[in-house]
């Protein structure tokens, strides 16, 4: 039996963004050898242009790019479904978009994007590259849209965006939509994508000297040896689900706290690319996110309820944190609270805005709570998580006297994301908080998407983009900003390899 059969899950519930919980047993016994520098073979299996290792945005769109500017290209993935983190992610898209936000009210420019951005990693991030990064996102939304993604025109806060930009694949779509249209796009340029097939080593001419040649890969059970004329492009993602990796940078994330990620989010590619000489930064920026079902731990079992006509309450039923508060300050707020738990409290716009059928599984589960009434919810919340009703009902009528004043005066939520909690159904999901990105990795030239050395150099034909990199998000990253990140610099990376002189 296949490990897809073995965990209900199938390649369409992935890349249409519809079940999630079972993916982490896709790739579990994926076995990997100890990263150490690998030499030029004295015979290649395989010779292509341009070596992708990673299926999901970045990765895609750097496949993409170099296919248009005439470059032969074979994508690899360790796993065996595609799209990785970027198949079951939210697929929230930021970009500012003056033409269609200024329709809904909304006043937004790359300057402010660039600014918030910044600042939301608290001024860690390279400057320049942020600019960059704001200033072509708007390009990247268009281009995908030209791919055959549909986004809904009403754009919004994704929790953790602080600001009004986030645009969400249409009907629910979530990142699943995004990797179907990508691959539909590589599959009519002929790109070969080839699944189970693990990048073991980066192969440079002199280990950390010269230029990068290929690629070692594990195929199945053998090894091969792929040779890039043009040059590799790294899009693996980050190592939220790799324990030991990301608690030798930060301890305090161990294995008792779960992960949003898939399991093969692991981070060997960098230090596969680190063996040739690369540089990283931020390793330790790891952000949580409150992303995970208290009851089951995963991800998968969620029930997002946004931050517009929501609030989060603790175990005493009172609220802790404005809802539109940095990732950061969601998370750590929430570690400090009773049981590390809180409740994701919404009216009926959440079933609008966000997947009413995905809701309404996890209350099928018994992992969310709905009720007609506020007053039904309440106590119904009582009597399953002893949170006290009246608690409950005076904590929402004293937001919603905030809401109609305009301001919130308790925590500073934002006014154009103040909305009351007053129209049925009304719904609440039990919320903890779990590892979800890591802003560190490799450092990157910005306006080429090169690999850069300890000593500041170029490594000659080594590319990378998305959370394999570091120097964008700082030491937080904004909600919505991955996908664009993704976007904007898998794009670039596969358009700057494709101009490399072939290396015979």
């Amino acid at each position: 039996m296949s490990e897809h059969k073995k965990s209900g899950l199938t390649r369409r519930d992935v890349l249409t963004g519809v079940a999630v919980a079972g993916v982490a047993v896709a790739a579990a016994g994926i076995p990997f050898k100890e990263a150490a520098a690998a030499p030029a073979p004295q015979k290649w299996d395989q010779t292509v242009d341009v070596v992708v290792v990673g299926t999901g945005f970045a990765g895609l769109a750097a496949a993409i790019e170099a296919s248009d500017a005439g470059a032969s290209v074979l994508v690899i993935d360790k796993a065996a479904m595609i799209g990785g983190n970027s198949a079951i992610a939210s697929g929230l898209y930021n970009c500012a978009n003056p033409k269609l936000q200024k329709k809904l009210g909304i006043e937004d420019s790359p300057e402010l994007h660039y600014q918030q951005t910044l600042a939301g990693g608290d001024y860690r991030g390279i400057p320049e590259k942020v600019r960059f990064y704001a200033e072509n996102a708007l390009s990247g939304l268009e281009w995908l849209e030209k791919m055959g993604v549909e986004f809904d025109p009403k754009v919004f806060a994704a929790v953790g965006a602080t600001y009004p930009r986030s645009h969400a694949p249409l009907n629910n779509g979530r990142g699943g939509a995004i990797i179907s249209a990508l691959k539909k796009q590589a599959d009519a340029r002929k790109i070969t994508v080839k699944m189970n097939c693990a990048l073991t080593a980066v192969i440079r001419d002199k280990c950390i000297e010269g230029e990068v040649l290929g690629v070692e890969v594990k195929d199945g059970k053998r090894v091969k040896f792929i040779k890039a004329t043009r040059g590799v492009v790294l899009a693996t993602g980050g190592f939220g689900a790799d324990v030991s990796m990301r608690s030798k940078y930060a301890p305090q994330y161990d294995k008792d706290l779960p992960t949003t990620n898939v399991p093969w989010a692991t981070g060997e590619a960098i230090t596969y690319a680190q063996d040739v000489g690369a540089d990283v930064s931020g390793m330790d920026y790891i952000q949580l996110l409150v992303a995970c079902n208290y009851f089951t731990k995963k991800y998968g079992d969620l029930a997002n309820l946004g931050i517009e006509s929501a609030i989060f309450l603790n175990l005493d039923g009172k609220r802790y944190v404005a809802e539109d508060a940095r990732r950061d300050i969601l998370a750590g707020s929430t570690m400090n609270q009773r049981e590390k738990v809180f409740i994701w409290l919404a009216d009926d716009l959440a079933g609008k805005r966000y997947s009413l059928e995905r809701i309404q599984q996890a209350v099928d589960k018994g992992l969310c709570f709905t009720a007609p009434t506020l007053e039904e919810l309440a106590k119904l919340l009582e009597n399953k998580m002893k949170i006290p009703a009246a608690e409950i009902l005076a904590s929402v009528k004293h937001y919603n006297q905030m809401v109609a004043a305009g301001v919130d005066k308790d925590f500073g939520k934002k006014k154009v994301n103040l909305k009351p909690l007053e129209k049925g159904p009304f719904w609440a999901s039990p919320t903890q908080a779990g590892v979800h990105h890591t802003m560190g990795g490799l450092c990157t030239k910005t306006d080429t998407a090169q690999v850069i050395d300890r000593h500041g150099e170029i490594v000659p034909r080594l590319y990378a983009a998305g959370e394999v990199t570091g120097g964008i998000h700082g030491t937080n990253r904004l909600g919505g900003n991955a996908t664009s990140d993704c976007v904007v610099f898998g794009r670039l990376a596969g358009q700057k390899v494709a101009k490399e002189k072939p290396k015979a």
